[in-house]
């Protein structure tokens, strides 16, 4: 019986050892779209997650935003997005939140033939995403393995956005 114990005991210390962990520094490619009163917009990122092991975070991403007016033309910003934060994982559910003071979203270059209003629509999304920013959010953990990490979120009117999470290999 003692040897059982022992060895119950031993696998499920190895198990802990092994099991994969949030930390680490990964790349993501994320897409998603919306509609506004002026059109519509569909906005890809492709960025880097740090997460350490005291529960900061950095995220860090070059975002597209193409906005196809209702009235014709397009316009189409790109953004440096830079977003350090918290994160925390209890059981499946992966909370994280930025921190609204050291938040940046730069607007690096706009081009187009949109309305005539592109920088003043960039700065109301600017306005709106920096709004957020500060706000825990709850995610659902759905895949941790040591190569990658996804988590999803549904919204309020049954959606459901999922982003994928590569671990670098260099780091």
């Amino acid at each position: 019986m003692k040897r059982i114990l022992i060895a119950i005991f031993a696998a499920c210390l190895m198990a802990s050892c092994t099991s994969p962990k949030v930390d680490g520094h990964y790349n993501y490619q994320h897409g998603w779209n919306y509609d506004i009163a002026e059109g519509h917009v569909d906005v890809h990122e492709t960025g880097t997650m740090d997460f350490y092991p005291d529960g900061s975070a950095l995220d860090s991403a070059n975002q597209v935003y193409r906005v196809t007016f209702n009235e014709g033309g397009t316009v189409t910003w790109i953004f440096n997005y830079v977003s350090p934060g918290w994160w925390r994982v209890e059981g499946d559910d992966f909370y994280s939140s930025g921190d609204a003071d050291s938040f940046r979203m730069e607007l690096l270059e706009a081009k187009g033939d949109g309305c005539g209003e592109e920088l003043e629509l960039a700065e109301r999304i600017v306005k709106k995403v920096s709004g957020g920013i500060g706000r825990e959010t709850k995610f659902n953990l759905a895949k941790l393995t040591k190569d990658e990490l996804v988590w999803s979120y549904t919204y309020k009117d049954g959606h459901t956005d999922t982003w994928e999470f590569y671990r670098a290999k260099d780091k």
